[in-house]
């Protein structure tokens, strides 16, 4: 084996003169670039692909047949003022469904008044608030008393799944 001169390479190939291998070079850096460019895109795609936020799925109780979803009733919000004479009884009536939950406060503005609400203890106040979730469903009352010898208005805020009660109980 011959030891490799200035114009032949280790394995004995003639090397190219010096500007055909500052062209390949060139070439080869061109190459790196659009492999570095190809690279760099690729990973930006992927990277957006995965730091898009995706909708969830709906749950099966978003597709509950047209006969089930009738039953459910709608969010509400309501604010009602019921006058209560002096020395006198009110009462006042939502429906819910079993499982349905209702937010409510209620203020008297004079006085304290006795109320009861849902077969709960009663108490004295001139103010309440409270969260209910109906274990059955039916009709749900407040029921308040005025031991006063001056009318009062209960001004009553309602928020949750139910329905007001029609004539006669919101008298």
């Amino acid at each position: 084996m011959k030891k490799p001169g200035p114009a032949t390479s280790l394995w004995g190939y003639p090397k190219p003169p010096v500007h055909h291998r500052i062209q390949s070079l060139i070439v080869t850096r061109k190459e790196w670039l659009i492999i570095t460019a190809a690279v760099l895109t690729l990973a930006a795609v992927t990277g957006v692909h995965f730091w898009i936020v995706r909708r969830p799925p709906r749950p099966p109780s978003a597709t509950l047949p047209l006969s089930a979803r009738a039953l459910l009733q709608p969010f509400r919000k309501d604010s009602v003022d019921l006058p209560l004479a002096a020395n006198s009884e009110l009462e006042y009536r939502v429906a819910m469904q079993a499982g349905a939950t209702l937010v409510f406060s209620w203020t008297s503005s004079h006085g304290m008044v006795y109320c009861q609400f849902a077969n709960q203890n009663p108490l004295t106040a001139d103010e309440s608030h409270s969260a209910f979730e109906a274990q059955s469903s039916g009709w749900y009352r407040w029921r308040w008393r005025n031991p006063n010898g001056s009318p009062v208005t209960i001004h009553l805020k309602l928020n949750g799944y139910y329905e007001r009660a029609g004539m006669p109980y919101d008298k």
